[in-house]
């Protein structure tokens, strides 16, 4: 079963299915999206204001779905957004559940857009230090440093709930990610887990590298192998249907892309490896750990009594 079909199952409800284009496979949702036709409309009602005070309008796509929209001025960030439309494809390639994104032309004018997630609220109104949040957001780690997106503030996240109430993330907002880097902007930390950013006014994750200590590499396993499977020639066709038309060498962009996304994720998967062991290695780990603190506790005990 298709990553994608896998978040389908775990929403179980057919409208989110709908709404998330999770019954299309990457090829099929990027030519879905381009095909669909979007109208502006002429109320703000479905504009959140922090979208309007950035001068966001709202639009109605072929479908009846709402979508903000911001035009385009410069035609060289067009080929940008298109990047960021392959940041979303890929999560949706991974199982990652993500606000669609992309371009469209209305009435001969570019507008770089995103669906309006419906009923959720924002990452912050929930504890998610805690279960289910904090392990969809370890996970979501890897998607985040593999587009170089290091802009993941609370705002960036929104929770919505299924038909059983069930909460899920949701991802939105790569105006920040960076798929053209050649150069590897985020590093791990060869001494304990953790990163190194290029931007340091910026969050790469909600979480610290501490709520990462005493997890097992399970806890990886199925996002870091949803990534490592995606096969390089279909990585290349769709960066490559992205491209035609947003600029002249669209072949040529589409194997630099394709030659960044496999480099990267390449070091990801050898570092968490080599940063998280597996259950059982962890859990003798642990228990040598707390041997260790008990024959210190016994040691520290009887020097006090001499």
């Amino acid at each position: 079963m298709a990553e994608w079909e896998k978040l389908a199952e775990q929403l179980a409800d057919p409208e989110l299915i709908r709404y998330f284009y999770l019954t299309f496979a990457p090829k099929e949702l990027v030519h879905h999206i381009d095909e669909l036709q979007l109208s502006l409309t002429e109320s703000q009602d479905l504009v959140p204001f922090n979208a309007q005070v950035k001068g966001y309008f709202g639009a109605l796509d072929s479908e009846g779905d709402p979508w903000i929209v911001k035009p385009v001025t410069d035609p060289k960030e067009l080929l940008y957004h298109r990047l960021c439309t392959l940041a979303y494809v890929l999560d949706h390639w991974m199982g990652t559940l993500a606000a669609p994104t992309t371009v469209f032309k209305i009435k001969g004018s570019y507008y770089r857009a995103t669906k309006v997630i419906q009923k959720a609220m924002q990452i912050s109104s929930y504890n998610y230090l805690e279960q289910p949040f904090i392990g969809i957001l370890r996970a979501d780690l890897i998607n985040r440093w593999w587009f170089f997106d290091e802009d993941r503030n609370p705002n960036n996240y929104l929770v919505i709930h299924n038909a059983k109430n069930k909460p899920f993330i949701c991802a939105i907002d790569y105006d920040k990610a960076d798929l053209a880097s050649t150069e590897m902007k985020i590093t791990g930390n060869p001494e304990k887990f953790g990163w190194f950013r290029k931007e340091k006014t910026r969050f790469l994750t909600l979480l610290r590298p501490d709520h990462f200590e005493g997890l097992s590499i399970e806890s990886f396993e199925e996002r870091l192998q949803a990534m490592m499977s995606i096969p390089e020639p279909e990585l290349y066709e769709i960066a490559l249907q992205l491209f035609i038309g947003y600029t002249e060498k669209p072949e040529e962009m589409a194997m630099q892309i394709k030659k960044n996304m496999v480099e990267r994720r390449n070091y990801i998967n050898s570092y968490f490896r080599s940063m998280f062991k597996t259950a059982s290695e962890t859990k003798s780990t642990s228990h040598d750990d707390d041997y260790s603190m008990l024959g210190a506790s016994f040691m520290a005990m009887h020097r006090d009594k001499k």
